[in-house]
């Protein structure tokens, strides 16, 4: 592991792991983790992946992931032009966020990691074209175009990496 990141491992969403002392610096991601995360697995509405501390059972990260598909008004929007006829099957990585306490440790890059590969295991199960986040800041931005995703067109804050990136990326490793 690089110098100054952090181990975590990286669970499934279990109602049984503290989140209470989890705080990001932003309050609509730190109450989604705490109030409504729950409820939207049991729903089946997304999945959350939590990133612990190992030594102390603490969350520090966590991200979720759910069914998404850009409608044609989207799709025209991210290239620029009206180029299909159909919308467009994709992922969102719905939300990921970094206890700040963690922050600047990796945590986020290992988190990213994880639901990519995640995305390529599913990518051989279930047809989508692409992985799709709408970033919370200009920092997040950020941190996805550096890790290969493309801003849309229109709006810079919606980003995207296609299946066949994203494969590309993993079936070298």
């Amino acid at each position: 592991m690089a110098e100054g990141m952090r181990p975590v491992e990286i669970v499934s969403f279990s109602r049984a792991i503290d989140r209470s002392g989890f705080s990001c610096g932003k309050p609509d991601l730190d109450a989604w983790l705490k109030q409504h995360a729950g409820h939207q697995e049991r729903s089946n509405n997304t999945r959350t992946f939590l990133a612990v501390d190992p030594q102390s059972d603490g969350v520090l990260g966590y991200y979720a992931t759910t069914t998404y598909r850009l409608e044609l008004g989207e799709v025209a929007r991210l290239h620029g032009s009206p180029r299909r006829r159909y919308p467009i099957p994709a992922v969102l990585l719905a939300r990921l966020a970094v206890d700040e306490r963690s922050a600047g440790r990796g945590v986020g890059r290992q988190l990213l990691v994880h639901a990519l590969r995640g995305f390529v295991t599913a990518s051989a199960q279930v047809g989508f074209e692409m992985v799709v986040v709408h970033a919370f800041d200009v920092d997040a931005v950020t941190f996805y175009t550096t890790h290969g995703f493309t801003p849309f067109a229109d709006n810079p804050m919606h980003l995207f990496l296609t299946t066949k990136e994203l494969r590309a990326t993993f079936d070298g490793l």
